[in-house]
């Protein structure tokens, strides 16, 4: 049965991917905005940049709750992206208190 719930994680991680290429929307954010947040949440540089104007705007309408579901997926790992620091860009944003998943 484990191997059927991570088959399950994986098809969610390739759907949402496909759907974020193709230009759809994925927790209310596209493609730009997660883009424009990636400098922010990088994994590879120990001291990543504020976010920027664009990547708080993409904030603004993302639905952060959604967001956790990728919390633990291969996929942040992939794209080097450090959730903690995606968990406090709302705060850096001023946008009011980090999520919690």
């Amino acid at each position: 049965m484990e191997g059927c719930g991570k088959l399950v994680v994986v098809t969610m991680v390739v759907v949402v991917l496909a759907l974020v290429a193709d230009g759809q929307k994925v927790c209310g954010m596209n493609k730009e905005g997660f883009q424009a947040c990636q400098p922010s949440v990088s994994t590879v540089n120990p001291n990543p940049p504020p976010p920027s104007a664009p990547c708080c705007l993409a904030l603004n309408d993302a639905d952060l709750k959604c967001l956790c579901f990728f919390k633990s997926s291969k996929w942040m790992s992939d794209y080097g992206v450090d959730f903690n620091r995606a968990k406090d860009l709302p705060v850096k944003c001023n946008l009011g208190k980090s999520f919690a998943c």
